[in-house]
């Protein structure tokens, strides 16, 4: 069972509802993160382009605040394959920016920490996605 409250408990299809959340959340932060690379390039600079490009950044904190409201309401069970998650991701991105560190060396071309981000957030809401989906009753 996904969630121990008994006002969440009485729909069954809930689980499905989280997971088409999730599924929107990320969806919605790639697209403005698109539009944002957009915007950056070709709108002048100014407080518009500035405000324009924040967007993807709010929307990272939303979907940090729905990851601690699921984790807040489920039960011992799902919270421990959360914070599995979290360990996923932070082995993952830990994995990868060591693995370019080399290839740095080796000649490749500095990477942003801003793609080391955004590969992080992505990691981080498909194995939440993967989660919520599979606690189905």
């Amino acid at each position: 069972m996904l969630y121990t409250g008994s006002f969440m408990s009485d729909d069954a299809l809930l689980p499905r509802k989280i997971a088409f959340n999730l599924f929107c959340f990320q969806w919605a932060y790639w697209t403005t993160l698109a539009a944002a690379a957009w915007v950056w390039r070709y709108f002048p600079a100014g407080a518009v382009r500035g405000s324009l490009v924040m967007i993807p950044v709010l929307l990272a904190l939303l979907i940090a605040a729905n990851a601690y409201w699921i984790y807040d309401a489920c039960d011992e069970f799902i919270r421990l394959r959360i914070l599995k998650c979290v360990v996923l991701t932070a082995i993952v991105v830990a994995a990868v920016t060591l693995g370019y560190f080399f290839l740095e060396l080796a000649g490749f071309p500095r990477l942003s920490m801003v793609a080391v981000n955004l590969f992080g957030w992505s990691v981080f809401n498909l194995s939440m996605l993967y989660v919520v989906a599979r606690s189905q009753r």
